[in-house]
């Protein structure tokens, strides 16, 4: 039971901590925004070549490295997620042993007009036992200069060793461009519900923003908590081919950080 327990956390972190600085500092935004990870986000926005590396810390010495690669149509990315060192019980509480709980996801994608596509492998390893599988979906975005609009539907596979269900991921997202430079997301996701919403400041080389995402509430809790919201923000500051940026999650358990480079030759 605690093995199961333990792989519903995995997919549902797969699912509410997307990769990329941008991304969460926007309150989780994934479907309207392009940093490198579209692999990941969402494939119908790659366009340029583009590189992207991120690092980010959780609590619980939860680590989730990030890599990305976008050339012409196609793109690419790595996801590791690791638990840290975690101390092992048996039935009657004693110490038995250590082990390193982790996931691994690749992910390959094509972008075919305003439609994008993308498949991923997954693999989960807690304790002694591992779970894999593959999964893939298709998103689209349309841009309208002063709106654009986004819908996604992902996680279509299956696990192959344990007979795990996935969660299928359902998402739509609206952007507006406001005037001075502004820019308004908002974005929802299912079948477990989860809204986003984020704002953009654009100056000259630098990228300022924040955010807000609210996760609907698990079956067994009864009412809505803060535990219940997230607050996000960062910056980006460009210099050149190269990107820097810093943004930082808050939750009323703990905060993350998390830091990137993103490279455009």
């Amino acid at each position: 039971m605690m093995l199961f327990l333990i792989i519903n956390i995995y997919i549902d972190n797969a699912i509410r901590l997307p990769a990329g600085v941008q991304s969460n500092g926007l309150g989780g935004i994934t479907l309207l925004i392009n940093e490198g990870l579209s692999a990941f986000h969402n494939p119908a926005l790659i366009r340029t070549t583009k590189f992207n590396f991120t690092v980010s810390r959780w609590f619980n010495e939860t680590n989730l490295l990030s890599l990305g690669a976008e050339y012409k149509d196609y793109g690419l990315g790595i996801n590791y997620l690791n638990y840290g060192i975690i101390q092992g019980y048996d039935e009657y509480g004693f110490p038995t042993h250590q082990f390193a709980p982790y996931d691994l996801m690749i992910a390959i994608a094509k972008r075919a007009g305003s439609f994008g596509l993308n498949l991923k492998n997954f693999q989960s390893r807690v304790d002694s036992v591992l779970y894999t599988g593959i999964a893939g979906g298709i998103s689209s975005f349309i841009d309208l200069k002063s709106i654009a609009v986004s819908a996604r539907i992902d996680n279509l596979g299956a696990e192959f060793l344990q007979k795990v269900d996935l969660p299928i991921i359902i998402g739509t997202g609206i952007r507006f461009k406001l005037p001075e430079d502004f820019s308004f997301f908002i974005e929802a996701r299912g079948l477990n519900f989860e809204l986003s919403s984020g704002f953009l400041y654009e100056y000259d080389n630098l990228k300022i923003f924040c955010g807000m995402k609210y996760l609907s509430p698990k079956k067994y809790v009864e009412r809505l908590s803060f535990a219940d919201i997230n607050f996000s923000g960062g910056l980006t500051i460009s210099f050149d081919e190269y990107e820097i940026g810093y943004s930082f999650i808050y939750t009323q358990f703990a905060n993350a950080h998390l830091l990137e480079i993103i490279f455009t030759p």
